[in-house]
């Protein structure tokens, strides 16, 4: 099949599901055949034995953490800027229009946006290729156009071959691109699990905003275990009771209300997975405080963290401007970078006047 035609079969076959972004929660699963791999058995075992959590964390859950959705949706913002084919001083972008343009219904911004975010959650991404003829002195001949792959429907066999749909396919019809880290959801997952955990319990304190009830003894040796089972379970039942506000204490029992500390504990945990989050993604902290009013920076302070804010992202676009400059990519002396100088891709030549 013509690599144009398998193009097509993909988007075809796809339809509204060759959205960049897998439309279903799918586990991460690295494709490749590693002697370091847990086995269907042992996780079974562990599970089963000692309780722990073994399914694999999947995209849709880790972006229901707001710390990943705001790291995630900065990266992914990346794809606003343009990418530039540059030979020595001169802008060649124009010989290479696959850069600023597809025919294809998905758009080069969504085709990036899909990379950064395959590289946030699983660490590689690929896109198939429609290549035109063979060039002299090129590896391969030169891409006409470029089509992001989805995660769940790709992968490499053992043999080191990559496989769309459990077929292979030639090397020159396909890019991979290996991230700058593993991706969150093979390196973070009890983090992401303990930021679940976290939000179910912020929710659950917002739901019943009632204070932490304490139950102590008067005199100790007073209470027998049995007892004070039977206090703290009238007592939780009473809270947890629509009309509940209100309950009998025994004299012997002294109840005692902490009214900010659940909260405040749960407001530091909180922040604590977002400068985890930031920290695995090598991004700032302050850059996912959606609360901080830009009115209230200094023009001096803002410039500053968004050079750092840039420093920072390099961390992923460096590797993606130094993948698109390999010579299976764009000629021998061709380099692809990011411009950070405009947004929009020049598509149409320089506007004029009518």
């Amino acid at each position: 099949m013509k690599l144009s035609r398998k193009l097509a079969v993909i988007e075809k076959a796809a339809s509204g599901n060759l959205l960049p972004f897998p439309s279903s929660p799918t586990a991460v699963t690295s494709g490749i055949v590693s002697p370091w791999s847990d086995g269907e058995l042992n996780k079974f075992v562990w599970s089963d034995i000692y309780g722990i959590e073994a399914a694999k964390v999947t995209r849709k859950e880790a972006l229901s953490v707001p710390a990943v959705a705001a790291s995630r949706h900065r990266i992914v913002q990346l794809a606003d800027r343009p990418l530039r084919a540059l030979n020595g001083a001169d802008d060649v972008t124009t010989k290479h229009p696959w850069l600023y343009r597809t025919d294809t219904a998905v758009t080069p911004w969504m085709r990036l946006a899909a990379t950064l975010d395959d590289w946030i959650f699983y660490g590689e991404s690929l896109w198939v290729l429609e290549r035109g003829s063979q060039q002299e002195g090129m590896r391969y001949a030169p891409i006409l156009d470029a089509l992001h792959v989805p995660f769940d429907r790709w992968e490499v066999s053992a043999a080191g071959e990559i496989l769309i749909d459990k077929a292979p396919v030639p090397a020159e019809s396909v890019l991979y691109f290996p991230g700058p880290f593993e991706g969150l959801l093979n390196v973070a997952p009890e983090t992401i699990r303990a930021a679940k955990a976290l939000e179910r319990a912020w929710s659950s304190r917002v739901r019943n905003p009632t204070p932490t009830v304490i139950l102590e003894e008067k005199e100790q040796g007073t209470v027998s275990k049995k007892e004070a089972t039977k206090y703290v379970t009238a007592v939780s039942r009473a809270l947890r009771d629509p009309d509940g506000a209100v309950f009998f204490v025994p004299h012997v029992i002294n109840l005692r209300l902490e009214s900010g500390a659940g909260i405040d504990v749960l407001e530091g945990a909180r922040n604590a997975v977002r400068i985890d989050i930031a920290n695995y993604l090598n991004l700032n902290a302050s850059a996912l405080d959606g609360a901080k009013p830009q009115s209230s920076l200094t023009y001096e302070t803002q410039q500053t963290e968004s050079q750092e804010l840039q420093d920072r992202l390099a961390f992923w676009t460096a590797p993606l401007e130094h993948r698109l400059s390999m010579d299976d990519v764009v000629p021998r002396g061709t380099r692809v970078r990011f411009d950070f100088a405009t947004t929009t891709p020049a598509q149409t030549g320089t506007p004029t006047e009518d």
